[in-house]
């Protein structure tokens, strides 16, 4: 047998689980609607196979990754992904530029997990660095994508990504000055629970920043999850793990720090009200409460 002679790359190794995957097939089978939204989100995320997809839309603009040359954020012919069902493995090959590779990474990772929250898609994930070996024909094992699952499946719970304690001893902490920062570290966070990552909603702040987004636009998508998350909320009536997840994420978006429309003061994001706040009644749906303030 001739060897392939075949090792193993150390490369940033991300996992991604659509939730509530199956709950959406099976509605699939009553409802069409939930096949064309199926079919749209999953050849979204195919597109991502190709290479280019991960180029530097996001972090040019960036300022902190303009000062240390922008050129060594391309992580174009350094990215492989697999998708395959309701997962997506994503991995970038790494040598002494970590901080640079989690930040594109990161970045579009947000893109995406936005994208697909407008069209009522969660997702949940983990980030690792370590062994694998991940070709362009799909092939991909290693113990890093081993640790990026389990890591997911253990500790992520809620619809965010988060980062493994390996991976963060790599990167660029403490921050002691301005000078130190990389784009990512707009995007992290530490959580209540201790886990350090980033949801999907966080685009929306980052991208509030930047002087190109129209207002008008950025206050259509925050609608839209808004809208998403309520209704998560209002289907979960039998499900107390389904609702803590979306509680989860209207605690999040309500946290969200978006400006006002400079151009005529007004909030661009409403808040997620509390049931009955300011309302007469013992009312159970967030729905109501929405459209009693917004509608």
């Amino acid at each position: 047998m001739k060897s392939l002679n075949k090792k193993y790359e150390k490369r940033i190794v991300a996992f991604i689980d659509i939730l509530g995957f199956k709950e959406i097939v099976r509605n699939s089978e009553i409802n069409s609607s939930k096949i064309e939204l199926l079919y749209t989100a999953l050849n979204f995320l195919k597109n991502w196979e190709i290479p280019e997809k991960w180029d530097l839309k996001y972090i040019e603009i960036e300022e902190d990754a303009q000062k240390k040359n922008i050129n060594n954020f391309d992580i174009r012919g350094k990215t492989n992904t697999t998708t395959f069902s309701d997962s997506i493995v994503v991995s970038v090959k790494v040598d002494n530029n970590v901080n640079e590779m989690i930040s594109t990474l990161v970045s579009n990772l947000s893109y995406i997990g936005a994208n697909l929250f407008e069209k009522g898609i969660s997702f949940r994930g983990a980030i690792t660095i370590g062994n694998i070996i991940h070709e362009e024909n799909g092939i991909v094992f290693g113990q890093a994508l081993i640790d990026a699952y389990q890591l997911e499946t253990k500790s992520a719970k809620y619809p965010r990504i988060i980062l493994s304690n390996k991976l963060i001893k790599e990167l660029n902490y403490p921050i002691e000055n301005k000078k130190d920062r990389y784009p990512y570290h707009q995007y992290i966070n530490r959580f209540d629970d201790g886990c350090v990552g980033f949801h999907q909603m966080i685009y929306y702040q980052v991208l509030n920043s930047w002087s190109e987004i129209k207002p008008e636009i950025l206050k259509k998508n925050l609608n839209k999850i808004r809208k998403n998350i309520i209704e998560g909320l209002d289907n979960s009536f039998e499900n107390p793990e389904v609702f803590e997840k979306f509680n989860w994420l209207k605690t999040q978006y309500n946290n969200l720090i978006i400006f006002k429309d400079s151009t005529s003061d007004e909030e661009i994001k409403k808040p997620i009200k509390e049931l009955n706040e300011n309302i007469s009644g013992q009312n159970i749906h967030y729905s109501y409460r929405d459209k009693f303030y917004y509608e």
